[in-house]
């Protein structure tokens, strides 16, 4: 994640997803929710979230909208996201 790279908090990332800040939170305890930067406010720690996760939010939710457990939905996300990726760098995209 670049330092310039815009952050949103949990409560914006629900709001971009549609997807509740207790879920976000417990993908996230469950590890599916991969390289969330955490900040320090007073003696708390915050999850930011950039446009990579909330892209991430979106599929994860889609799959799991059609049907799949967290695990598989959360793979499948990243699968996507990596063919896409791929699509772009051959410039397919």
């Amino acid at each position: 994640m670049s330092m310039s790279e815009e952050t949103y908090s949990i409560s914006t990332a629900s709001e971009l997803t549609g997807v509740t800040k207790n879920r976000i939170r417990d993908w996230c305890l469950k590890g599916h929710l991969p390289e969330i930067k955490w900040i320090s406010l007073g003696s708390r720690q915050h999850r930011r979230f950039t446009d990579r996760h909330i892209d991430f939010i979106k599929r994860v939710d889609r799959f799991r909208t059609e049907g799949f457990e967290l695990p598989t939905a959360a793979k499948k996300a990243a699968h996507e996201i990596s063919q896409q990726k791929r699509g772009k760098n051959h410039g397919q995209g």
